[in-house]
This record gives C-alpha cells, structure tokens and sequence, in this order.
C-alpha cells in the first residue's frame, strides 16, 4: 500500500514553497500576482532607423554644409518620387531630417535644393538651451496664425541662415574646399544672398509680426536675429509709443486721455494694466492729417470716408491684432476733427473685440429649411470687420457722449448725433444690415415662425458692446426728447392726479 504524507505536511511544504518564490517579489508583483491579473511586460518596439546610403551631390557638397549645419551629421539626401515644387525639395523635420529630392532636376538645381533643405532643417537640429522645441513652436504658429504663416516661417530659416552665412566669415573657406562641379552654382548663390539682403529681410518682415514674436525670442531664431543685427543692421522696427504715434493736431486730445485711466480703458478696451501698458509703449496704430509729411509711402492712397472723416488703412499683424494707419481728412477741423479722431480709437478697438464678433456670428451661419443653424459656419467674414468697426464706433461714440460728455475735458463742447439709446442701437443695427446684404441673415417676411427679426446676433453684439460707454446710474430725465409725445403728456396728468389724491388723504378732506 502507498503511503501518503499527512495533509498538515503536506501543506506546510507548499507554503516554504509559495514563500519562497514570494521572496524575490516585489510588494507590487505579488499583489498583482494573488489578485490574478499580472500583466505580461511587453518588449519595447526598437525604432528602425533606415540606411540611407550617401548621395553623391550631398558628399561634394559636404564642407560647406558641414560648416553651415549646427550638428556633426548632416542630412541625409534621397532621390526619387516625390512631387516637385518651387524650392525642388521636400524636407522631413526633426533631429534626423530627410532631404528629399524628385526626379529629373538639372545638377544646378540639386545643388540649390541641398544647399537650402539643409539650412532648413538646421532649424529642427538639436539644441540643448532651447525654451520650447521647435516642433511645438511651428505647431503654436498653425494653430493660431494658419498653416501658411508655419510655412514661410520654416523657409524664412532658410533664408536668413545662409544670409547670415554668406555674409560670414566662414562662406570662402568652405566653398574653398568644394570640387569644381559644384562651386560656381554656389558662388553664385553667395552673389545673391550678398546682394539681396534686403529682399530677404522684407520677406521675413511679411510675416505677421505676432508670428514673428513666436519664434524671434527663442531658439533657433534669436541668436540668428541678433547675429544679423550685429552684422548687417538688420532688426525689427522699433515700437512706437502712443505719443509718437500721434500727428501735431492730435497731441493734445491724446495726452488728456493717457492721462485719464477710466477714459483710456473705455476707448481702446483694454481693460488688464498691463495690456494699457503695452499698447501705450507699443501702439501699432498712426494718425495723420490727409497730406502730412508723417503720412507713410504705404498709406498715401487711402481714401477718405466721408462720413468717418477719415481713411483706415489696415495690415494685419496677427493674432487678432492689427496695424492701423488712420489719415484724417484735411477739411477737418476744431469739434468734427476732435469727434473723428475720439471715434478712430473706439474703430480700433472694435476691430479686435472677438466678444462683439462672436455675438453677431449666427447671423452668418447656413441655416436649413427649419431654420436650424450649421455652428461650423457660425463666423462673421473677415470682410465685414471695418463694417462693424465703422458703424459700431459711431454708436460708441455717440453713448459715451451721452453719459460722460460732461465728465472728461477731451469730451466737452461735443454733441451726440442723438441721446436715445434705443435710437442708436437702431442706427448701428440697420448700418450693419445695410452693409453686409445679401450675407447677413434677413428672414423672410413671410414666414410666421420666425420672431428674432433681421440679424439678432448683430443686435445683440451692439447692445452687449455699448454698455461700456454708458453709466449705470445715468439720468434717463436727460435722454428723454426734447418734445413731449401725447403719451408723455398723459403720463405727466396721472401722476399730477395721483399726487393730488395723495395730498387731500395726508389732510384729511377725502377724495372729490
């Protein structure tokens, strides 16, 4: 017969064991391992790193784009299918990039292909003091100024990279060092970056300035930029000031309203301190008289707008922000030039109020047969902007005159076109709607269903906007008309009938 170990033995032998290989476990491993669930590590999946073999261009190519690249190993090249374009390459980015060339370029054209696509990506080398990588800063650039800005940023690189190169000390020595094939193509790209320096730095200034500023504080851009300052003089405009920005007619006015805070907010609304402060040290706007010495080249065509007084001529820097050139016309004088240019800055300031434009949105949007709105179409075009601006700016002014005229020195002696606040919401409302027919939405007559009215969004946006111009705890005795309508006459009656009644109960006579 087979004898058995007793049961307690038995038992005793399986926990040595179970202890045993608990020993080596982590406090982790084992409660995953006792609730049943361990998760099997997997291998980390290895990054395939293609051998591109040297591209023979690329290889007599090698001492000036040693010399220009930031990083020991430069580029690799290709050849193949790949569309064609105006700079005859297509780079892959990062720290590992990719020229990539098509088919059937002369010699010539390959050289200049690999010559820039390298001072491209030496945009995307490695840095080790950069602030925010550079995939992050093209990515900000896409998303806030639109894939065209990211682009002409990218191929910007390229451009002041070997302007400051071929401008350097280092150019002779490299070319120096290039087989004969390949020289005279780069010599000639050295006569042109010599050259036309200047045309690549107005390509760079085309970009909008707020995209600028995205990649001009860090690296790879700010040392290129301070290095081709030292060089060559080249730099960014310097910042005007709020008064340098202003013409010989307008200094006065525009020192009572720096001088004003709660003034100053309420025209330009920038409500944070250090937002006033920017704009007051860096204006990006210019006001002029029509025929001005101050007037620049770019704005000397700008027509007038009658009823403004003025001309704007607007480029747009980005962001939302925007340069403005205001000329005023020169039949302006005294109270119509003072009231033109108080509403020019109310303009400016309407022109970025993305509040107001996101109000009005629905008025543009593609609406179906029940009327329901489509909200990805829910944008005022861009083209209506200064339609907004100007008739907002008009209905600003004319409220801030309303309640504060007597309130500010900048303001006195000036008239609103009129005091009724329902008036001139009806007025900047029917302007708008007049301006931006057959877009904005005007529903059909017909239609019973339908109680919002012609463009409720627009309606709304200006009455949410006026109410910084207006006083909370304005006399509504002096908006009133002058002329007493028969409902205000009936008015008038019952309450002198009430206070009669009132009288003769105090007194005791009853009521006859």
């Amino acid at each position: 017969m087979e004898r058995r170990a007793p049961r307690l033995l038995v038992s005793s032998v399986l926990s040595l064991f179970v202890l045993a290989a608990a020993c080596g476990e982590s406090r982790e491993e084992r409660l995953r391992r006792e609730m049943g669930y361990e998760a099997k590590e997997k291998p980390e999946a290895k990054t395939e790193i293609p051998d591109i073999p040297p591209h023979p261009d690329r290889e007599k190519l090698r001492p000036l784009l040693e010399a220009l690249y930031s990083q020991p190993k430069i580029p690799d090249v290709t050849e193949g299918d790949v569309e064609d374009n105006e700079a005859h390459y297509q780079l892959e980015p990062g720290v590992m990039s990719v020229v990539k060339l098509p088919s059937g370029l002369s010699p010539e054209q390959k050289v200049r292909a690999i010559v820039r696509a390298t001072a491209e990506a030496d945009a995307w080398a490695y840095r080790p003091n950069i602030r925010r990588p550079y995939a992050d800063q093209i990515h900000k650039i896409k998303r806030g100024f639109g894939e065209d800005q990211a682009a002409l940023i990218q191929k910007a690189y390229a451009d002041l990279k070997l302007l400051a190169f071929f401008n350097g000390p280092k150019a002779d020595e490299a070319i120096g060092k290039l087989p004969a094939e390949v020289r005279p193509t780069v010599e000639k790209m050295k006569a042109e970056y010599q050259k036309g320096k200047q045309d690549v730095w107005d390509r760079w200034m085309k970009i909008k300035m707020y995209a600028r500023r995205v990649v001009s504080r860090d690296e790879p851009f700010r040392p290129l930029l301070r290095g081709l300052q030292k060089q060559m003089g080249l730099e960014e405009p310097p910042p005007r000031t709020w008064m340098e920005s202003m013409d010989e007619p307008f200094k006065g006015w525009a020192k009572q309203i720096a001088e004003s805070e709660k003034l100053f907010e309420m025209l330009t609304n920038l409500r944070e301190p250090k937002d006033r402060e920017a704009f007051m040290t860096d204006t990006h706007s210019l006001w002029v008289m029509e025929g001005s010495p101050l007037v620049p080249d770019k704005a000397k065509d700008v027509v007038i707008d009658k009823k403004l007084g003025f001309g704007v001529l607007r480029e747009d820097l980005g962001g939302g922000y925007n340069d403005l050139t205001f000329v005023f016309s020169r039949r302006l004088s005294g109270n119509k030039l003072r009231y033109a240019f108080l509403q020019s800055i109310i303009y400016g300031s309407l022109l970025r109020d993305f509040q107001m434009f996101a109000a009005a949105a629905n008025d543009f949007a593609t609406r179906d047969g029940d009327g329901k709105i489509d909200p990805n179409t829910a944008m005022v075009p861009d083209k209506y902007d200064p339609l907004y601006a100007r008739c907002g700016s008009k209905a600003a002014i004319d409220t801030l005159l309303t309640h504060y005229g007597k309130d500010f020195p900048v303001l006195a002696g000036l008239r609103p076109t009129t005091k009724k606040a329902e008036k001139i919401l009806d007025v900047a409302h029917e302007c708008v709607i007049e301006g931006a027919r057959p877009d904005i939405y005007i529903p059909d007559p017909n239609d019973d269903k339908d109680v919002t009215g012609p463009a409720p969004g627009t309606r709304l946006a200006f009455y949410q906007m006026l109410a910084r111009f207006e006083k909370l705890d304005v006399n509504l005795a002096a908006m009133a008309s002058d002329e007493k309508t028969e409902e205000d006459e009936a008015i008038e009656d019952a309450e002198a009938v009430l206070k009669r009644i009132k009288a003769q109960q105090e007194a005791g006579k009853g009521v006859k």
